[in-house]
């Protein structure tokens, strides 16, 4: 094997284990094992991070890492938490869970698509456009590991199926949502969600996992709130021209 090719079997490793974790994961919402299912793609989502990150560091960026991680993403990030919403919660409420649940697996398809082609025409990082699809998972994710210590399973599948759909509809918006990372440097807002994540963590150990659930809520409704101000500024500085 030629040695120059090495490296990106580093990227395409963390790739591959996001994929092991999200078919993993399938298997174990099968068995109606929805907590561990729920921590498996969380675990991804770490991998996800990581595997674009050290595309960049070692310039091992490619055209199949870049469909690779599409179909990873797809299965642990798109199909997974729609099946686990489903399976663990969701299937109380019949044809409606099941619609919610199948709507979300499309809009995730879609966003990774239109990322995709996105990026063919562009090799410049520029922002997000619509809810990342791992922010979407991690939030389905996180309802679930909060479930387990919670006992009123009525306000949660209410709380689930709402979220499932906003953040299904925030998916496929305009919504710009910044990289966490510019190139080979963490951006300040990932300093930021990397310093939440490890209070968060430290937080949910002593007190309720219901820690995540902010998380996951504060990086969701950040873009909405950028979105908003940047379209009012947008306007006011067409109003004094």
């Amino acid at each position: 094997m030629n040695t120059n090719n090495l490296k990106y079997l580093v990227p395409n490793s963390f790739t591959a284990l996001s994929l092991i974790l999200g078919l993993s994961a399938l298997h174990l919402i099968n068995l109606g094992n929805f907590y561990l299912a729920a921590w498996l793609i969380g675990f991804a989502m770490v991998c996800d991070f990581l595997d674009g990150k050290f595309a960049r560091i070692l310039n091992a960026q490619s055209k199949f890492g870049a469909q690779f991680d599409t179909l990873s993403d797809f299965v642990t990030f798109g199909v997974a938490p729609g099946f686990l919403a489903y399976s663990s919660l969701l299937n109380e409420l019949s044809y409606v869970g099941a619609a919610v649940s199948i709507f979300y697996v499309f809009c995730g398809g879609y966003r990774l698509v239109r990322f995709t082609l996105k990026n063919k025409t562009t090799s410049k990082k520029q922002p997000f456009i619509g809810l990342p699809i791992p922010a979407a998972a991690g939030m389905i994710a996180s309802f679930i590991i909060f479930n387990s210590y919670f006992n009123d399973s009525k306000i949660i599948i209410d709380l689930l199926i709402i979220s499932t759909f906003l953040v299904s509809i925030l998916m496929i918006s305009k919504i710009e949502y910044l990289p966490l990372e510019k190139g080979k440097k963490l951006s300040k807002e990932s300093k930021f969600f990397i310093f939440l994540a490890i209070i968060s963590v430290i937080l949910a150990i002593e007190f309720s996992y219901f820690i995540f659930i902010i998380w996951m809520l504060i990086y969701i409704i950040y873009g909405v709130v950028r979105q908003i101000l940047l379209t009012i500024n947008s306007r006011t500085s067409n109003i004094n021209k």
